[in-house]
């Protein structure tokens, strides 16, 4: 069975929206599995040479990902660079969140999947944080694209 891998960061809680917007439309499509995670849990890095699909996600800070995901995607392109981890054909996707800074984010982590000869499936998911009554959200149209990003993946991956 195809597997999917959605890693992000966040800190208030949008991007892991977005992460779980994204998760809902991949297991949409009957036959994927879809692993979860953020930045930061434990989980096997070497798990990812056995993934068909990744998919990234991260708040915007100052224009860039977060830290935390900075220090991820460095430690993927070592591992990559040092040929322990081979990636070798797989998809995937990006999605961040952002207030002030513009959706660079993305473009960011678009760049690195790229530098790791992954292709990108679009869409790719940029979406504003909206100030509402309750502070800070994301909205349902937003949510609405990153699941159509998780389908896409999974889509591509049933039929490529």
């Amino acid at each position: 069975m195809p597997k999917i891998v959605i890693i992000y960061d966040s800190k208030s809680g949008n991007t892991e929206k977005m992460a779980k917007a994204v998760a809902e439309g991949a297991t949409s499509i009957k036959g994927v599995d879809v692993e979860l995670h953020k930045v930061g849990t434990r989980f096997p890095i070497s798990s990812l040479d056995k993934i068909d699909a990744i998919i990234l996600g991260s708040p915007t800070v100052y224009g860039s990902p977060t830290t935390d995901m900075r220090e991820f995607l460095t430690a993927i392109v070592d591992l990559k660079k040092s040929g322990k981890l081979l990636l070798k054909n797989k998809i995937g996707g990006v999605f961040g969140s952002y207030g002030w800074d513009g959706g660079w984010v993305v473009d960011s982590l678009a760049a690195t999947v790229k530098t790791l000869a992954i292709k990108v499936i679009p869409p790719v998911v940029s979406a504003v944080d909206q100030m509402g009554g309750m502070g800070v959200r994301i909205s349902e149209e937003n949510l609405n694209k990153c699941r159509e990003l998780g389908k896409a993946v999974a889509e591509k991956l049933i039929k490529p």
